[in-house]
């Protein structure tokens, strides 16, 4: 409604004090006490705006003009919603001294700023699309912590992946509570692998309380919270559901943040082709060969009145480029080829740490498949991304938005117990539901009603 234009305000638009007469101010504000009101900025609808310090600072003495069709048609709206001379309060104008801009406007500074912060994680990311990988190794070396293999088929121990990128997956044996039991990494020219003290040595009972030593080192030795040479330096993790996988890395419950910064595959997808609510169930029916609940639906929104000009129900072109947010299915949506093989995951979830010892070769391969498919993943998102989103300032809120943190208390863990509690009563009122319908349904069936 009001354009801000690149051009000198005319002098009869403004007072010798620099403020707008009165005869363009839709309210009678009340000065604050012992304030100079004629260093006050307002515009012709007597709103107040930044004060002259931060104004002069960000645009660099561009001053406004407010043509006078805009003025008034502005002050008709205000009239129409009667905003129109209302009194208002100017508040204590802002002395501050702002950093330095890069470039010449607001704009050109945030892109200067947001490539001068992901740079590094950008080339980063490139060089791990661009990689031609090793092979995968044929055998998983049996040892606590990290081991890098050659493509000679060579290992040896390592403190930690050394590396700027790396494709990463943990896997956790649920019924062994929340430690990581092994995890797979993949460079541009390595492959890693790291197993937990808890798969490797068969103890009687391992405590319930983790510690960072039970925790991944993706950055410092094993006992050490300080990075080689005592400097952190840029890397980039890959993942999907990355999150997850952060969660069981040691250097990111340390004090000292470090600059590890992280990019989630599944988010990448939700940028790219993700899918709604609504979507997601029609997909999973479509998926499943329902036909006649995507008839009912149809039906339904018949009723409910939709648009004759809007796509209809029966239009399942999306169903094809889009899908659900599990690995599984990202991957035949961007990848194709054979489905992923995940009934070995049962094992983690339903399976003892015995179980996982004994198939130790079979679920490390399994691990490392997923880590192929997530690169593969990543090879197809990565510039569909910057051409979707190519603005720097996405990417790099991506990356920051990746490392944030949730500080808690003691209160937390209450809250998660309170939490469960709840959820279990509600399954059970919700399972004594259905029995009492159940049952009324077989009486009905044996004609007792």
């Amino acid at each position: 409604m009001l354009k801000v234009i690149r051009c000198p305000m005319p002098r009869s638009l403004i007072s010798k004090k620099g403020i707008w007469p009165r005869s363009f101010c839709s309210t009678k504000p009340h000065p604050v006490q012992g304030e100079d009101t004629g260093e006050t900025r307002l515009n012709p609808l007597n709103i107040q705006m930044l004060s002259r310090n931060l104004h002069e600072q960000i645009f660099r003495g561009l001053v406004p003009e407010y043509r006078e069709e805009d003025v008034e048609r502005s002050v008709r709206h205000l009239q129409k919603h009667q905003l129109w001379g209302k009194e208002t309060a100017l508040l204590q104008e802002v002395e501050l001294k702002l950093p330095k801009m890069y470039g010449d406007n607001i704009d050109e500074h945030f892109r200067v700023l947001a490539q001068k912060q992901s740079l590094p994680y950008l080339e980063a990311a490139a060089e791990l699309q661009q990689a031609d990988l090793p092979p995968l190794p044929q055998e998983w070396t049996w040892q606590v912590g990290w081991t890098r293999y050659g493509s000679n088929g060579e290992s040896h121990r390592v403190d930690f992946p050394d590396e700027t990128a790396l494709v990463f997956d943990v896997e956790v044996c649920m019924a062994e509570g929340h430690c990581p039991t092994l995890a797979v990494a993949l460079s541009p020219t390595h492959w890693y692998s790291w197993c937990s003290k808890r798969l490797i040595e068969e103890r009687y009972s391992w405590s319930d309380q983790l510690i960072l030593a039970d925790l991944i080192p993706l950055e410092t030795p094993m006992n050490s919270v300080r990075p080689p040479g005592g400097q952190w330096k840029e890397r980039l993790i890959v993942g999907h559901n990355v999150s997850f996988d952060r969660s069981h890395i040691k250097e990111q419950y340390l004090m000292k943040a470090s600059k590890v910064r992280f990019l989630d595959t599944m988010s990448l997808h939700m940028a790219i082709s993700g899918l709604t609510g609504f979507q997601r169930t029609l997909w999973m029916a479509n998926k499943q060969g329902k036909k006649v609940c995507l008839q009912e639906v149809s039906q339904r929104m018949k009723k409910v009145g939709q648009k004759r000009d809007s796509p209809k129900i029966g239009f399942w072109d999306w169903v094809n480029i889009s899908s659900i947010n599990n690995l599984a299915d990202v991957h035949a949506l961007y990848v194709g080829g054979p489905p992923l093989q995940k009934e070995i995951r049962e094992t983690f979830i339903n399976g003892s740490m015995m179980d996982v010892r004994k198939h130790f070769q079979e679920l490390m391969r399994y691990c490392a498949s997923d880590v192929q498919a997530t690169h593969q993943i990543f090879v197809e998102q990565l510039p569909l991304f910057m051409e979707r989103c190519p603005h720097p300032v996405t990417f790099a809120g991506m990356l920051e938005m990746g490392v944030s943190y949730l500080p808690v208390n003691q209160n937390w863990g209450r809250y998660l117990e309170d939490s469960q509690d709840i959820y279990e009563e509600l399954q059970r009122e919700m399972k004594k539901s259905l029995m009492i319908l159940a049952d009324d349904a077989c009486q009905l069936l044996e004609g007792e009603r």
